[in-house]
This record gives structure tokens, C-alpha cells and sequence, in this order.
């Protein structure tokens, strides 16, 4: 499984490696897989700031038909359009809150070749974010997450199914 973090720079995020420690924990109480941080890309122009962190299941080969991209719409709309090919076949889940671009999102998610696409689930076109600490989790984490976490399901796609929403 690969999993894309955007950096987040908003103040409630004062130390960053909190929510990358939190998220690695939240995947591994789900999957028991460890996740690694295999790159970090930075701002261009500016190598001291990170833009996103690319996480991958350990051992590397579990799960690799699944992508997650989370952070803010605009970061989502900019890395699926430039990573189109690493989705053909596979399947995607998109974490953000949509509140702007919907109409952009939807459009690029509908030229995919991704064999499935979810979606977190919507409120009046935002997704509902919680403070994780609540749950022991270090981020802030939106309400499809939550249920995916507390699902009773075991498999991945019925997880996905139940608490996401498939647009694809």
C-alpha cells in the first residue's frame, strides 16, 4: 500500500512528526503492517520545507494494489493529475475535505484508470474532521476514517464500502 501524506503547515500542526507517527499507528492498529516513509518531497525551490510524505506498507509487496492520497483539495487534484499512470489498475482512496473544487476533483477522478475510487464521505460538500486525540490518535481524522478504523468488517473492500464512498 502507498500512502500520500501532505505536510500540513496550519498552526494546530506545530509539530508535524506527531500526525505522521499517529497515522503510521492508526494504519498499523488496522492492517498490522508497518508503514516506512520510503521519500520526501519538498517544496520546489526550497528543500528545507516538505510538501508530502510517501509511505509504504512493510513488507513492501503487501497490499500494493491499494493507493491512499490525503491532504487538502488542491494538493489532491495537483498530485493525482501528475501521478495518472501509478493509478491504472489500482485501487484509490481520496482523504480531503473538498469544500473547493469539487467540480475539478470529480472531473479528474472520472479519467482515472483505477479499478476502484473512494472517496471520503461528505457533509453539505466537506468531509466532518474530529480531533483524534480523542481516540488515541494523533490527527486530526475525518468521520470516514473513524468508521473505517472502528469497522467490524475484515475485509479491505467491505471496510472501504461501507465507510467511503465509491465513485468507482
Amino acid at each position: 500500500m502507498i500512502y500520500i501524506l501532505q505536510h500540513l503547515y496550519k498552526k494546530e500542526f506545530k509539530n508535524f512528526n506527531t500526525e505522521i507517527i499517529g497515522r503510521k499507528d492508526y494504519l498499523y492498529n488496522i492492517f498490522k503492517l508497518y508503514f516506512i516513509i520510503k521519500k520526501t518531497v519538498y517544496l520546489k525551490g526550497n528543500f528545507t520545507l516538505p510538501q508530502y510524505y510517501i509511505l509504504e506498507s512493510f513488507p513492501f509487496n503487501s497490499m500494493n494494489n491499494f493507493y491512499v492520497v490525503v491532504g487538502d483539495t488542491d494538493f489532491v487534484i495537483e498530485y493525482i493529475n501528475t501521478h495518472k499512470e501509478e493509478f491504472i489498475g489500482k485501487t484509490l482512496v481520496v482523504i480531503t475535505c473538498v469544500k473547493y473544487n469539487k467540480k475539478k476533483l470529480n472531473n479528474l477522478l472520472y479519467t482515472l484508470k483505477c479499478s476502484s475510487i473512494y472517496f471520503t464521505k461528505q457533509n453539505n460538500d466537506e468531509a466532518d474532521y474530529y480531533d483524534g486525540r480523542k481516540w488515541g490518535l494523533n490527527f486530526n481524522i475525518t468521520l470516514s476514517e473513524l468508521d473505517f478504523y472502528n469497522s467490524n468488517k475484515n475485509n479491505i473492500i467491505e471496510r472501504l464500502d461501507e465507510n467511503f464512498e465509491r465513485i468507482k
